[in-house]
């Protein structure tokens, strides 16, 4: 007769217990602080979301004392600890707390408005139309109209499909064409997905034109999409941002759709920057025919044609598991960065201030970070960034940065979405 052991479920992590033995000497018993920062906090430096905290856990951060604990400990245990630092908490952790009414820098007094929340989900891109008009992309796949400072609730409808499988992809960034005036045109980078409710699916960022009529996009045309044999399975880095030049070239990035070293293979369109015509027409002097970097290693670039920036066979990050990407942080034949940053920012939107109503601004770089939620002021001498300002932290994503036709600042925030414009009350009272 053979006997059978019925299968003993695996018990739940004691998480007070595996606090108090792996973080308890640093953090502090009751998470308040002690060699290392409370864990009871509104400031999440190195992000809130439930992601960043427990790759905290499992990878530590570069440039602290705080190390990883994988292969310490198991996904389950965890898991717990982020749940448990969660739960003890005096103040609510997924939803950003909003922007006081005033903020001060250096140099600026600056008055904070906000313009939309409600009607505001995850919005990618801002582009104005007018002196008081603004299209505002939705990754969802749709836009809205700012206008007269509010945000119109009916959406504007008909763009192609977008992958919405993948927490990254989506409707991203718009840009207006140089004569839109005339000709009507908005260009868009969208998430094409073979299946877009299947996040395995194969895909590749694909870049549109189109006009908007009331509320409806018509007059699609591709400007860039390519045979499926180029599109890749699992990607969560899309790229998407849109540029125009004074000359009125447009330049698209394409991300390394979770594949880095098809980055260094011109034959591969995946980890580029591209120009073209505003019509899709290739330039005849194109060098060939044919962003938000790893965990630590985030870059700013000088952008020359025809330059090789490195990734990832060249880089100061290292991947999410905590292994190493290259351990060559230069090399002949590659562009170093103006300046990078680790622990990474997540750099999201760059502007170049130009506005007269933030003069003493002028020719600096504002940066927007997504885990980090924070806009930061680069002063920049001769391609050098000679000095940081941190201008304000943990608000909400900062998604996208646009100098009004007023002169004013304006940011889309994520998590919670919203438009906000910033204006120069005064010079600081330093």
């Amino acid at each position: 007769m053979l006997l059978a052991a019925a299968p003993v479920a695996a018990a739940e992590p004691d998480a007070r217990a595996l606090y108090r033995l792996h973080c308890g000497g640093c953090h502090g018993q009751v998470l308040e602080g002690g060699l290392a920062e409370p864990l009871i906090k509104s400031d999440w430096r190195f992000g809130r979301d439930g992601f960043s905290v427990e790759s905290n856990i499992r990878h530590g951060i570069p440039g602290t004392d705080m190390p990883g604990y994988v292969g310490e400990l198991s996904d389950e245990e965890m898991a717990a600890l982020v749940e448990l630092i969660y739960s003890l908490q005096t103040e609510a952790v997924w939803i950003a707390k909003p922007l006081p009414p005033v903020v001060e820098t250096e140099h600026y007094t600056l008055r904070v408005e906000y313009l939309a929340t409600d009607e505001l989900e995850n919005p990618w891109g801002i582009e104005f139309t007018g002196p008081s008009e603004a299209l505002i992309s939705e990754d969802a796949g749709y836009l809205l109209r700012y206008r007269d400072g509010t945000v119109d609730p009916e959406r504007i409808t008909g763009l192609p499909a977008v992958d919405l499988a993948t927490s990254t992809g989506g409707l991203m960034d718009i840009a207006l064409d140089p004569d839109h005036a005339e000709n009507g045109w908005v260009y868009a980078a969208i998430s094409h997905s073979e299946d877009p409710d299947d996040r395995y699916a194969r895909g590749l960022t694909r870049i549109i034109r189109g006009r908007v009529d009331g509320n409806r996009w018509r007059d699609t045309e591709y400007l860039f999409r390519l045979d499926p044999g180029y599109h890749l399975p699992d990607s969560k880095h899309w790229g998407g941002r849109l540029l125009f030049d004074r000359d009125g070239f447009l330049y698209f990035s394409i991300g390394d759709m979770s594949a880095a070293m098809n980055s260094q293979d011109p034959a591969m369109p995946s980890g580029k920057v591209f120009r073209i015509r505003p019509d899709g027409g290739i330039p005849d002097d194109n060098p060939f025919a044919g962003e938000d970097g790893p965990r630590g290693g985030d870059e700013l670039n000088l952008l020359v044609k025809g330059r090789n920036y490195g990734w990832p066979v060249v880089t100061f990050g290292v991947n999410y598991d905590g292994s190493v990407i290259s351990d060559r942080t230069h090399a002949d034949g590659i562009e170093p960065p103006v300046v990078e940053w680790t622990p990474a920012l997540a750099v999201g939107p760059i502007e170049f201030v130009a506005s007269p109503a933030f003069e003493r601004w002028r020719g600096d770089l504002l940066v927007g970070s997504l885990s980090f939620e924070e806009l930061r002021r680069l002063e920049i001498d001769g391609g050098r960034v000679t000095r940081q300002e941190l201008l304000f932290k943990g608000h909400g994503r900062i998604r996208d940065i646009r100098t009004g036709p007023d002169g004013a600042i304006y940011l889309l925030l994520n998590n919670p979405g919203a438009l906000v414009r910033l204006t120069a009350v005064g010079s600081a009272a330093r």
